[in-house]
Parts: structure tokens; sequence; C-alpha cells
């Protein structure tokens, strides 16, 4: 059945590629139904506010070197959309660095540490396999493995490098550094821009009150112009008839439509839908936001943990926007991986004092009575487990989800795709205008999922 401008699109999930979509659609004359499970939109782009205090989920800015995914954010947040320098950080060997490198983390390093890396430059090993550490061997070398990567992997992941597919460096290692001049994909690359003259300089865009307001414009912007945003209705049942989804459940409603976009996390539509034996895994992770008196000591927009510290990253939203706070004061948001289900998950409140404790101990704030209160958010399905099979097993899924034509699967959570805002913003754009030329759903591409490679091939290159 051919859809048409009186086709009823419902969007599973009001994150920012189910949001955007939505906008898309809605600004064309189409009907529209967005089914969030949260009380609120912006999935891993929402804000928290308590009164004059606010954080994101994370560490967010826009930057997108596509000029129409810009042209959207500037169209959405307008005169909010302010430009903010970049500002990150890393401890490393006891001490705060800036982000790319700089040369003086060199003389951190203890100096049967300098000769090891110095020896990895001319003799790195060559592993053969897909893996994540033999990704990490053959461009670092042992030591930065051993005494970097490993660690922080096992800490943020729970897994070995060994056991996770290379993929996971490719998304989260070779993006970490924006500019091109300062890469840091092999060892060389990384010494070469640990010396570069001075930091690179890139802007970025950034609303005074946090990330969430751009979903919470798009939010608006749905509702005014006729479209209905459903929220706190988690999806209980899809009904799927002749290869076509007809209808879904969600919040004791019965919702029929003509297209379903799909950004909830994957393993959930397999199951409603009854597709078995396939193992896609997220991790989720606990925010400990903290409001704390008295003036920032490090200046760094987010900060990367590779030590023994029980958390992984640490954001500083008035880095971002000195608005995101009272005067005098600051926040810390404090990320603290786990597993659903897992006494993390289940009772966060245990690791509170140990957080604090080694905030104290890192020397991120200088003490436990500045802080005057700690908010505790755990947010499931943060980041897609990428295992040495996960290709085999998503290609699975993918195969099985095709079968319905009027499905299309989006964003992060919906595609297990570990991208920034910036690209679901391309995707959901990209994937609207299809929508909108009359292309059937399950036809528009699934499996575009390079969003590392150059500018030309990807939505948004971050």
């Amino acid at each position: 059945m051919p859809e048409t401008s009186s086709s009823h699109a419902v969007i599973v999930g009001a994150g920012v590629a189910g949001l955007t979509i939505a906008h898309q659609l809605v600004q064309s004359g189409r009907r529209v139904t967005v089914i969030e499970r949260d009380t609120f939109v912006g999935g891993l782009g929402r804000s928290w506010h308590y009164g004059a205090f606010h954080f994101d989920v994370g560490p967010h800015r826009f930057h997108t070197e596509n000029p129409r995914v810009a042209d959207f954010i500037r169209q959405i947040l307008q005169e909010e959309a302010i430009e903010i320098p970049r500002l990150s950080g890393a401890r490393m060997f006891g001490k705060f660095h800036e982000w790319p490198l700089r040369p003086s983390v060199l003389f951190s390093m203890p100096i049967g540490m300098m000769f090891r890396c110095a020896f990895d430059l001319l003799h790195r090993p060559k592993v053969e396999g897909e893996s994540f550490e033999a990704d990490i061997l053959n461009k670092y070398g042992r030591t930065l493995y051993e005494v970097f990567f490993k660690p922080y992997t096992e800490k943020f992941l729970f897994h070995s490098p060994a056991d996770l597919h290379r993929d996971w460096a490719r998304a989260g290692v070779n993006r970490a550094v924006i500019d091109k001049r300062a890469s840091a994909d092999t060892l060389w690359s990384l010494l070469k821009t640990t010396m570069l003259p001075k930091p690179v300089e890139t802007t970025f865009l950034y609303p005074p009150t946090g990330v969430g307001r751009f979903s919470d414009r798009l939010d608006e912007i749905i509702r005014e112009r006729g479209g209905r945003v459903v929220l706190g209705a988690p999806v209980e049942a899809v009904e799927a008839r002749d290869g076509r989804i007809v209808s879904v459940t969600a919040g004791g409603e019965r919702i029929a439509c003509d297209q379903l976009v799909w950004t909830a996390p994957m393993p959930l539509i397999n199951s409603l839908l009854g597709i078995e034996g396939i193992t896609l895994n997220f991790l989720s992770t606990i925010f400990y936001n903290f409001e704390i008196k008295g003036p920032l000591k490090h200046n760094f927009q987010w900060t990367y943990h590779g030590g023994d510290e029980s958390f992984s990253r640490v954001s500083a939203p008035t880095a971002f926007a000195s608005t995101t706070a009272p005067a005098g004061t600051h926040g810390l948001c404090v990320e603290f991986t786990c597993r659903k289900g897992d006494e993390r998950w289940s009772h966060p409140e245990r690791f509170t004092e140990r957080i604090i404790d080694d905030l104290v101990r890192t020397k991120t704030i200088d003490r436990r009575e500045d802080i005057l209160n700690v908010h505790v958010e755990p947010v499931p399905e943060t980041y897609p487990i990428y295992t040495l099979d996960y290709l085999a097993q998503l290609t699975r899924s993918l195969k099985a989800l095709g079968q319905y034509r009027n499905l299309l699967l989006a964003g992060r959570s919906g595609r297990f795709w570990y991208n920034n805002m910036d690209h679901s913003i391309g995707q959901g754009l990209t994937m609207s205008d299809k929508i909108l030329r009359g292309q059937a759903l399950a036809e528009i591409d699934d499996n575009d999922r390079e969003f590392w490679a150059e500018a030309s091939e990807a939505p948004a290159n971050q």
C-alpha cells in the first residue's frame, strides 16, 4: 500500500532523531504521533533542571561540518544558539591535562614509561583479528594499551578489549578529536598532535540552559503544527499483519499507524515482534549531578578519568555556559556506568560516598563540605556494546525487521549506533526527505552506520 500525505506516522522515541523526523513531517502537513516512555522529551539529549541548576545527560555540545545540520540547529534554537570554545581534558598520571594533549603530559609520565612508549613507536606488534584490543595494540602499542586503554575500557564497559569489536575504537577513539590536524588514530599521530604549537581552536553551539532546550523547542513546534506527543507511555505491544505494522499500544492506548519509525532500543521491538535468539546489549549509566559551592577548579567541559577512580568521566555544566548554575556555584555531572538490573543500577545511593571520596582524592573538588546537593539519575541504554559478534547479531536483527515494509529504524538506540546528536539530526533530516518523497520505509538504508567516515560520506562528522 503506497503512503500518502494523509498517512499516519507513529514515531516511537522522543529523542533527537525521532523529534527531528517528526518536525520535518509535520512541517510538510503530515499526521504524526510521537510516543515516549519518559515524561519528558530529549532522550539522551535531554537536560535536568533543579531550580537554577541545569545538567545534561553527560557532556553534549553541537558541532557539525554538515551545513544543513548546522542551519537546522540554528533554525530551531535561534537566539539561544550560543557559540562556545572547546575545553576538554583528561586526568592521566595523577594530573589534569588539556585534550588534545599538550607537551606537558610527557613530563608527567614515569621515565620508564616514556622509554617503553618510545620503543613502541618503532616496534609496535602486528596483531591479527577484529578485536578492539588488536586495533589499539596495532595503533598505539602495548604500553598505552596497558596503562590507559585496557583499564579504562574494563572500568567503563565491564568487558576486556579482547572481547570487543574494533568498531568500538573507530567510534569512540577516532572521533574524540574533531579537527583533522589533531589526529589521534596512531601513536605517531597522537605524538604529533601533542607537539602542535597551540591547541586546535574549535567552536560549538550550546543553549544557555543545556542541550535539552533543542528537543524542547522541537516538541513545542511539533505540537504547534498539529502533531501529537504522548509522554509517559512505554510501548506494550506492536501489532503486525501481512508484512506491515498496523498498530502500536503504549500507555494502554492502541494507536493505528500507516508508518512506524522506531528509535527506541532495537532489542525491545525484536521482543515485541517475537524475534528471538538475537543478543544486542546496552550499557546503562547512573548520573550523579552535584551542586557545589564555589568556583569550578578545572575549567574543562568534560574530563576523562583513566585511573583507579570509580567514575569514567566528569562534565562541568558551567564550563559550557555560566548560566547553568547560580553565581558563586557550579555543577559536576559524574558518570558511573552499570548494567541495568545490577547492584549499581538497583542501589545507586550506595555508591555516592565512594564517588565523593574520589572527587576529593583527585582534587576535582576541594572538600566534601562544598557539596550543596546531589541528584542521582539512572538512565538506561546509554551505549551500545560492540562485542566481537555484534555485527552478525545486528545483521540478523536488521534482516528480521526488514520484512516489515512500513518500519524504519532510526537513532542511536533504534539502530544500535554509537553516534553523536549531530549524526542523529543529520540522519533524521535525510530519512524524512526520503519519507516525504514516498519511499517505502523498509527501503531506507538501515546499514549506513559509517559515522567515522569522511564528512562527504556521512551526515555529520564529529
